[in-house]
């Protein structure tokens, strides 16, 4: 499909400024370039063949989100300093949230002046030694299926926010009402929009198959895009389970031959791909084979214990959190593929659920990226509808103030340490060989026991704190130790067959 570019109009000036106020002489660590990530073996590895765990924090300052309440905007204001704070928590990677609404806002059109602001973040992250996950991001379909203020809506069903994906013109609702029933996507209309997705009505799912092959064409050839999370928790629209069969793998199929045409004479990279929205409240799945690409990984999003349905209906976490880590397993092994939890997260300061992920996140040996890093006093997921009400404090990772007169609504006061210091553990970031370890993100120990990968590559491992840390090896040589941001890098390299690290 032939594509126009635009330069973004109001929307794209306002986005040059926010990008001219960026700290323009802000130090650059010193960091090596960051190595192609691929899948290989059931693991992400970097170009010598090193496991990699992608850790990292969503963000969502790029994201286009339905403003409910007047004068609060619904995102906070994007910049290097973000990124930088997410390096020093030892972080390696962020899920950075775009939307096919800035990407696409008329049909064919594409905004170059958006991109361009995808394109800084994703400097900056280069500069920081920050991977990005590039994920397609929605809730309830898009910013246009609210009800209006002055719509009623009948018991038992209650007016519906605005949220965030789709652009207007790719929107079909036919007239239904937008009154949903609990949740965010039970309405007819949000169900008409995305089953008007999956039979392609309009052509709106090649819209974003093409806005995905342009997106990958632009970052073809930079190995700090780790990758494309295809499309953020998909609904089934009218036909359950027959999207999740059949539609649902379509899309995807159709999304990666157009990102892989796109990258033709460039690197290829993994192509994240989740569940229907459905696993994040249940933790199951209905995995179907869709494709023989080996540069896939799944990606589903582990609330169990946290939101998951159990736990909204009985106050208890019935189902273990650690199913979902044993399911996700299993389903990714159907795709011959490795899992990568896309989003997780603990809405309070309950510190033995953080940690008990945590550990679950080390046994298993995988990355995740948590929900999130800012979130705005007027993101959707904290104003009331239709009164526009606003919290008075928002955000799980980093606290920000709203409407208090104690600070300026909309400041950040602070990180959520429970989360913070859960996230900021000790870790080995890559490895060659095999390895189990256990980190604990109170002492802040970590106990790295490796077999195999002379000659293939250095340990990295991330330890916070501000004095060195006192290091026990054996069967390694050359251990050296840097300090960073937030804490200190240890290099070393295996020279025996099994190795261990300890760090204190």
């Amino acid at each position: 499909m032939r594509r126009r570019l635009i330069a973004g109009g109001t929307a794209g000036l306002v986005a040059a400024a926010l990008l001219a106020v960026a700290p323009a002489n802000a130090k650059k660590p010193d960091v090596a370039p960051l190595p192609h990530v691929s899948v290989r073996d059931g693991r992400i590895v970097d170009d010598v063949g090193r496991t990699v765990l992608l850790r990292g924090v969503n963000v969502n300052q790029l994201g286009d989100y339905f403003q409910g309440a007047a004068g609060v905007p619904p995102v906070l204001p994007f910049s290097r300093s973000d990124l930088e704070q997410i390096a020093a928590l030892g972080l390696n990677s962020v899920r950075l949230l775009v939307h096919w609404s800035a990407l696409e806002p008329r049909p064919g059109v594409h905004d170059v002046v958006y991109l361009d602001r995808v394109r800084q973040a994703v400097t900056w992250a280069r500069e920081l030694g920050l991977y990005v996950v590039l994920d397609m991001h929605q809730d309830a379909w898009g910013r246009y299926v609210n009800t209006a203020r002055t719509d009623s809506c009948p018991p038992p069903l209650g007016a519906a926010i605005g949220w965030d994906g789709a652009p207007e013109w790719a929107t079909y609702t036919d007239g239904l009402t937008r009154c949903r029933f609990q949740l965010r996507e039970a309405s007819l209309a949000v169900a008409d929009a995305w089953q008007s997705f999956w039979v392609d009505r309009g052509a709106i799912q090649q819209h974003l198959v093409d806005t995905w092959a342009w997106l990958a064409g632009e970052f073809r050839d930079d190995p700090t895009v780790a990758g494309y999370d295809l499309l953020n928790e998909p609904n089934p629209g009218v036909a359950l389970g027959g999207t999740d069969a059949v539609s649902l793998g379509e899309y995807h199929r159709r999304a990666l031959d157009a990102i892989r045409a796109a990258e033709r004479g460039g690197l290829t990279k993994i192509v994240f791909f989740e569940p229907l929205a459905t696993w994040s409240a249940t933790g199951v799945g209905i995995p179907r084979p869709w494709t023989g690409d080996t540069q896939i990984v799944y990606a589903p999003h582990i609330y169990l214990g946290s939101i998951s349905a159990d736990v909204s209906v009985t106050g208890k976490e019935v189902v273990p959190l650690r199913t979902g880590f044993e399911q996700a397993r299993r389903e990714a092994t159907v795709y011959g593929t490795t899992f990568w939890v896309g989003e997780w997260g603990e809405f309070g300061a309950d510190g033995d659920y953080t940690r008990r992920f945590a550990a679950l996140e080390d046994e298993f040996q995988v990355g995740s990226a948590f929900w999130q890093w800012k979130q705005a006093c007027g993101d959707p997921h904290g104003v009331s509808w239709p009164d526009g009400g606003v919290p008075k404090e928002s955000g799980n990772l980093v606290r920000v103030r709203c409407g208090d007169a104690a600070a300026p609504a909309g400041v950040p006061i602070g990180l959520v340490r429970s989360n913070s210091d859960a996230l900021s553990r000790p870790y080995p970031r890559a490895f060659p060989g095999s390895v189990t370890f256990t980190s604990d993100p109170v002492s802040r120990r970590l106990a790295v026991h490796g077999t195999g990968g002379i000659g293939a590559g250095d340990l990295d491992v991330w330890v916070p704190g501000a004095s060195p840390p006192s290091l026990t090896t054996v069967g390694l040589r050359r251990v050296r130790t840097r300090q960073v941001a937030g804490g200190w890098r240890v290099g070393a390299e295996p020279a025996a067959p099994t190795w261990s690290l300890a760090s204190s």
